[in-house]
């Protein structure tokens, strides 16, 4: 997550992206120091496939990304393009704290592959993937385009849902090739999306 984070932030000025990943490893640090004091942190697998799915959703993607990152919206008095662009450095710091405390608090034994190296890929997809929504979808809420808004808001939430999606297969199943499969197709999405919107900038930036 460091050195994606290097590469989504080249050539981005130093000055603004600095105060970002002091206020993002601070938050992780903070959040990481309270649950390792107050709260049981060993993983809690359920048996039903929707509740586990539902309970890594909500306490490692959902709450994290909206309460720190809303925070920060609503606290900073900053532009709009600023506030946008802050989602990377600022969320991306946090998980590369947040993520290894996480699968180093949960895991009882040995590290699985799964947690070494499909894990980050897939939240790292999904934190980049991210950062490039958070500006379109920011400024279609604020142009009030209420149908972009929506069909933003809808594949923001889809590729949310992926890494609990993956992550309860590897919990509530023994298929090794599945778990590979799903991961890899997400990280495939991932790509193509941010490639389609890419072309798709280049030409209208190019025609117009």
């Amino acid at each position: 997550m460091p050195l994606t984070l290097i590469l989504f932030l080249y050539k981005k000025p130093l000055r603004t992206v600095y105060p970002l990943i002091f206020i993002g490893f601070a938050s992780a640090v903070i959040l990481c120091g309270f649950k390792g004091f107050f709260m049981f942190s060993h993983r809690i697998v359920y048996y039903s496939f929707w509740r586990t799915f539902l309970s890594l959703f909500l306490t490692q993607t959902f709450l994290p990304i909206v309460i720190i990152y809303g925070l920060f919206f609503a606290v900073s008095h900053d532009e709009l393009s600023f506030k946008t662009d802050a989602f990377v450095p600022l969320i991306f710091t946090f998980y590369a704290v947040f993520l290894p405390f996480t699968v180093i608090s949960e895991t009882e034994s040995v590290f699985s592959g799964y947690e070494i190296l499909l894990k980050p890929a897939i939240y790292g997809s999904m934190l980049v993937l991210m950062g490039f929504l958070t500006s379109s979808l920011f400024n279609a809420f604020f142009a009030n385009n209420i149908k972009k808004t929506v069909i933003l808001s809808l594949i923001a939430l889809v590729f949310m849902a992926g890494p609990a999606l993956i992550e309860s297969l590897y919990l509530l199943t023994a298929v090794h090739f599945l778990i590979v499969l799903v991961a890899g197709i997400y990280v495939g999405c991932v790509l193509l999306y941010l490639f389609f919107t890419k072309i798709v900038f280049t030409r209208f930036s190019a025609g117009s």
